[in-house]
């Protein structure tokens, strides 16, 4: 076989050997620095040995060939141009085209070793930024327990005959069907709660509490869920209050949202716009806290109608703090209690 023609190949062997082992160092490393045979940080950051290495691979295979041998050309009695890297006998008009130089074995030899070492620093510098990855998630994780196990201590307790317990408007000796008495702001009132709708404006972040009654008055079941809270609060000059949060659930690997829209002017507060007649019943104002019923009546999938009564409590905790609490009566019974607890960011 052709000198030259055997060192295209014996290069473009070495080039696939060379870029395949990178491939595999960087994959290898990749499954031997992640936990419990996981692989959350495969990051494209492997890819700079792989191109590394291929380019080098790349070089060899185009340089090697030019400095293996003489390549000479020339042109037979037919016009037919010839290569070869060995002078023809049956001609005199070859040229050299390529010119041999002596193969240098230590040259290459210190190549190899300095391709090497950038290699392995490479490696180094992956295995470090795996390793930072890995102990910055772990620590995130490690917070995220931490709150959650906070919350579970700190939260309250609902007991078997506060479940199924009678509803707002039961306890003022009202029907379940009745509905709400709305009244008009009071002097100071409408003051009072411009105050605390724009000192809830901003980004906050926090935790949540939700206690589920399941069952009958005579087996209680508590369900008790936990979240992590971002919500934004914005108060436009029409009058309106709009607290957009989003819930997530840790254990239940799962996000949902909730708006509270609210309606000030100088009369009255609605959750709904423009309506003559306010349509939630005030429990208390002040420029701390804002407490007050809505009904709503809800279909059942049975087609049964289901009177529903919620309980609104926000309340300012501290200077960058507020909780919110909203307590849910079905046909007059407490079904569900919500709790959030936020701190301005």
């Amino acid at each position: 076989m052709n000198i030259m023609l055997r060192n295209i190949l014996t290069m473009i062997v070495s080039a696939v050997s060379i870029t395949f082992s990178a491939g595999i160092l960087a994959e290898t490393t990749t499954q031997y620095y992640h936990p419990k045979g996981k692989m959350p940080y495969k990051c494209t950051v492997h890819w700079r040995i792989f191109i590394y290495s291929a380019i080098l691979a790349l070089t060899g295979l185009f340089c090697t060939s030019q400095l293996d041998a003489e390549i000479y050309k020339w042109v037979d009695e037919k016009s037919v141009i010839h290569y070869s890297n060995s002078f023809p006998a049956d001609s005199e008009n070859a040229i050299i085209v390529s010119r041999e130089y002596e193969h240098d074995e230590a040259a290459d030899q210190e190549r190899v070793k300095a391709d090497q070492k950038t290699i392995n620093t490479l490696t180094e510098e992956i295995k470090t930024e795996e390793q930072q990855a890995r102990v910055e998630k772990e620590k995130k994780l490690e917070e995220e327990q931490k709150k959650l196990t906070e919350t579970k201590q700190n939260q309250p307790t609902l007991s078997a005959s506060e479940c199924f317990s009678p509803s707002y408007s039961i306890q003022q000796g009202r029907g379940v069907n009745e509905a709400i008495i709305p009244r008009d702001l009071m002097e100071g009132e409408y003051r009072d709660l411009q105050g605390l709708f724009q000192s809830l404006e901003g980004n906050w972040e926090g935790n949540a509490l939700v206690l589920v009654c399941e069952g009958t008055q005579d087996k209680v079941r508590k369900v008790v869920d936990n979240y992590s809270v971002k919500s934004e609060g914005m108060m436009y000059s029409t009058g309106q209050f709009v607290l957009k949060t989003t819930l997530h659930s840790q254990e239940k690997k799962g996000t949902h949202h909730e708006n509270l829209h609210l309606y000030l002017d100088p009369k009255k507060l609605t959750s709904e716009p423009n309506i003559s007649v306010a349509d939630i019943e005030l429990i208390s104002v002040s420029s701390d806290e804002l407490a007050y019923v809505e009904k709503r009546q809800n279909r059942s999938g049975s087609g049964a109608l289901l009177m529903r009564e919620t309980v609104t409590t926000i309340k300012k905790t501290g200077e960058a703090s507020f909780s919110l609490k909203r307590i849910l009566y079905f046909n007059g019974r407490l079904t569900t209690i919500s709790t959030w607890h936020l701190d301005n960011k």
